[in-house]
């Protein structure tokens, strides 16, 4: 049984200054300028060479990461569009499954350009106080889920987060960026901003990602201070993304998120996807130069441990699979070790953690939901996360924190 509240508000977030990146960044290196760097990168080198002594210094060496990851990998991160009107539909309340369930749109627009993407929220029905909120692609046909073909209801796969009380708010990574190898750059973003960005859609859509942070940062039933990203495999890679690059994100789950996510490009254990492999089947996944590193891959000025470090010292959970074999996940256990030295560093260590399970290609909302309950309000974690898989690589990287 269900019941309904029609909403008629309209919440305006107002004119934000055009912070587009307009590419007026300095070129990128050659590949043949670039050194080879053959282990690991160490993460508390400056770009002079100096070392990294403190936490403020962590913040620009952080900046200067992120400058890396835009020029050389994924693009850069678009700003927000120039004025941005968040439009609630109704609340539905879904008495079977205790659920409330809103739809949202964010109406976007940018230099006479425009975009709508659409939000479902789906809530604890009888939360006492603001609920966590876990930030997702939608799951199945998204017209469906968002009530624009049919009434709207929860979907089941949400069933454990609502019971654990957890709201989720899910997008279409497809409406932001078409996952498409003929048609890579003709929605979403990039009809919004067109030729003004270089990013790849892994980019693309951790900017949807962020744009669904603005609009439940609007609704008060939902806590902006306890905000989870999450993804699977491809979508594993645009969380992981999504939480290094925005810092309201209080935790990043990537699942599975192998080769351009947790997984090294340097290291490669038995059949994993390498550079090479996932350029050809996705090159639009990445600013359009970044084939320029199949073959130099030692050449190239970061590793995805440093991607992981960005997150420092929020929370951040790399879900694996053993029999996973094509996502890498013993690459995963050594950017985890090295990108924890960034935690120490910040005195963040029991923030992030890894957990393995014996199973392929499939994603574990509970691992997820108990990691979020330890970082949120302090539960014990099972003893199975933290535990390593495989046998450490010895010359994954030979430095330490500093003194």
């Amino acid at each position: 049984m269900k019941k309904t509240y029609a909403i008629s508000l309209i919440v305006i977030i107002g004119v934000v200054s055009s912070l587009m990146a307009d590419n007026t960044n300095s070129p990128p290196k050659a590949v043949a300028e670039l050194p080879e760097i053959k282990e690991l990168a160490n993460p508390f080198l400056f770009a002079d060479g100096s070392t990294i002594r403190s936490k403020e210094d962590w913040q620009r060496r952080r900046k200067e990461l992120k400058e890396l990851f835009e020029a050389y990998e994924y693009g850069h991160l678009p700003a927000k569009s120039e004025k941005m009107i968040i439009s609630p539909g109704e609340i539905i309340i879904d008495q079977d499954n205790e659920a409330a369930i809103q739809n949202l749109a964010l109406n976007m627009e940018h230099h006479g350009k425009t975009f709508t993407m659409r939000v479902r929220l789906t809530m604890p029905r009888n939360a006492e106080k603001p609920s966590p909120v876990v930030i997702m692609s939608v799951f199945g046909r998204f017209e469906n889920a968002a009530g624009q073909t049919g009434e709207a209801r929860m979907n089941r796969f949400l069933g454990s987060f609502i019971k654990r009380g957890y709201a989720v708010a899910e997008f279409s990574m497809q409406q932001v960026a078409a996952d498409s190898k003929e048609q890579p750059r003709t929605t979403g973003v990039y009809q919004l901003f067109g030729d003004n960005i270089d990013c790849g859609g892994l980019m693309a859509w951790a900017w949807g990602f962020h744009r669904v942070i603005d609009v439940i940062e609007t609704v008060d039933k939902i806590d902006p201070k306890k905000v989870v990203v999450t993804g699977h495999s491809r979508y594993g890679k645009a969380a992981l993304l999504a939480g290094a690059f925005d810092e309201r994100i209080t935790l990043t789950v990537p699942s599975h998120s192998g080769c351009a996510g947790a997984a090294p490009y340097r290291f490669i254990y038995g059949k994993s996807e390498q550079l090479h492999n996932i350029v050809g089947f996705a090159p639009y996944w990445f600013r359009p130069d970044f084939n320029r590193f199949v073959d130099n891959v030692e050449r190239l000025p970061v590793d995805q441990h440093l991607l992981l470090a960005l997150v420092a010292p929020r929370g951040l959970l790399s879900a694996e699979g053993t029999k996973d074999a094509w996502t890498n996940p013993q690459g995963s256990q050594l950017t985890y070790l090295a990108a924890r030295k960034v935690y120490e560093f910040l005195d963040a260590g029991e923030k992030i953690s890894i957990r393995y399970r014996p199973t392929g290609h499939v994603p574990n909302n509970e691992d997820l939901l108990d990691f979020a309950d330890y970082i949120f309000f302090q539960k014990p974690l099972p003893e199975e996360f933290g535990k390593l898989s495989y046998p450490q690589e010895k010359s994954g990287f030979t430095w330490d924190v500093p003194n």
